[in-house]
């Protein structure tokens, strides 16, 4: 408590007397009612009371509830919330799960395409093809650099190609 507070309180109830269990006593001085002994304890059976009868109207609910969808009833709207939608879908059919219609393409009885629609003309097999890349008339794509002409790609040697290391010392740390 910020000593503002506490000084306060002690202002306030500085001539009062208190009691072996810390409570005021009233007949010292004015004490509000919900800071004596029997204030705490109505405040406290106050909240205690509002907990167990929501408590209480959870449970007797949700029994109710169970009862009635066991009966083939539906829950009433005041405690429909407490079942849930798999125990609504036996009594509701607005709760239930879409049915799957899925039909195998390749049955024995089915004798039409029933998966899809027909595909449109674009992926007819006979309709004509799209224009597609043709390179330029006497070019390749077998080399990898397109810079040099055929005549000068057929002159290098066909083994494999040997290495030497650059000339001059090798590059220092210190140098950039």
């Amino acid at each position: 408590m910020p000593p503002a507070v506490a000084r306060l309180f002690s202002r306030q109830f500085e001539n009062c007397t208190f009691t072996e269990d810390g409570f005021i006593d009233e007949s010292s001085c004015y004490v509000p009612f919900w800071a004596t002994r029997t204030g705490t304890i109505v405040k406290w059976s106050l909240f205690l009371g509002i907990i167990a009868v929501v408590g209480l109207y959870l449970l007797v609910g949700y029994i109710h509830a169970q009862r009635r969808v066991r009966k083939g009833l539906p829950p009433l709207a005041y405690h429909r919330f407490l079942v849930s939608r798999a125990t609504l879908a036996q009594v509701d059919p607005r709760y239930r799960y879409p049915q799957s219609v899925t039909v195998h393409p390749y049955a024995p009885e089915s004798q039409y395409y029933d998966m899809h629609a027909v595909p449109p003309p674009v992926y007819d097999p006979n309709a004509p093809r799209p224009p597609k890349y043709e390179p330029p008339a006497g070019a390749t794509k077998i080399e990898s650099s397109q810079q040099q002409s055929p005549e000068q790609s057929q002159q290098q040697p066909e083994g494999p190609v040997e290495y030497a290391p650059p000339a001059g010392p090798p590059p220092s740390a210190s140098r950039p």
